[in-house]
């Protein structure tokens, strides 16, 4: 499982949620990117991201498991992350 995290320099958010996502990355000991969308245009664009913060959750196939965008709580990323887990335990 991976973490994507799509930001701009230039937005707020981004910089106040990215901390606590790579929190979430790291306890839960899943892999972490960031990807500036300014600078990474195309790497935006092949994910579809068209608004910042965008977290994406891949497999370990990068395949999109989860996607949250502009309003979004990281309880809802730690719930998702939760019942992933739970459910491939098995």
């Amino acid at each position: 499982m991976k973490i994507l995290y799509f930001k701009n320099d230039k937005c707020s958010v981004c910089g106040a949620v990215h901390p606590k996502v790579k929190r979430i990355a790291e306890e839960y000991e899943i892999g972490f990117e960031v990807i500036d969308v300014v600078e990474n245009p195309e790497i935006a664009g092949q994910y579809l991201v068209l608004t910042v913060p965008t977290v994406l959750i891949l497999d370990d196939n990068e395949q999109e498991l989860a996607r949250f965008a502009r309003n979004f709580s990281i309880s809802d990323i730690t719930r998702f992350i939760d019942r992933y887990l739970e459910l491939t335990k098995n």
